[in-house]
C-alpha cells in the first residue's frame, strides 16, 4: 500500500513538473486563435452531458421546473394585500 502511494505521488509530481515546464497554451496565441478555440465545441462536454442523462435522466426535468418556478416568482406581486380604501370592498 505505501509503494502504490509513493508511486502515485511520484506520478503527480512528474506531471507537474511537465505542466509547469511546458508553459500555458493561450500566452502564445493571437486574439482571433483564442476567439476560434473558444468557438470550438468540447467533445468531452458532449461526453459529460450524456453521461449525466444516463445516471439521471430526472436532471433536466428538475432544472426546467426550477427555471419556470423562478420566472414565476420574479413575475408576481410581492403578495402584500391591497390598502384598503373608500373603493375597495371588504
Amino acid at each position: 500500500m505505501a509503494y502504490a502511494l509513493g508511486a502515485l505521488i511520484l506520478i503527480a509530481l512528474v506531471y507537474a513538473i511537465a505542466k509547469a515546464a511546458s508553459g500555458n497554451r493561450y500566452s502564445e496565441m493571437t486574439e482571433e486563435e483564442f476567439e476560434a478555440e473558444a468557438q470550438r465545441s468540447s467533445r468531452l462536454g458532449g461526453a459529460v452531458a450524456g453521461l449525466q442523462k444516463i445516471f439521471d435522466p430526472s436532471h433536466h426535468v428538475e432544472y426546467v421546473q426550477e427555471q419556470q418556478e423562478r420566472v414565476e416568482a420574479d413575475g408576481s406581486e410581492s403578495g402584500d394585500r391591497p390598502k384598503a380604501g373608500p373603493d375597495s370592498k371588504t
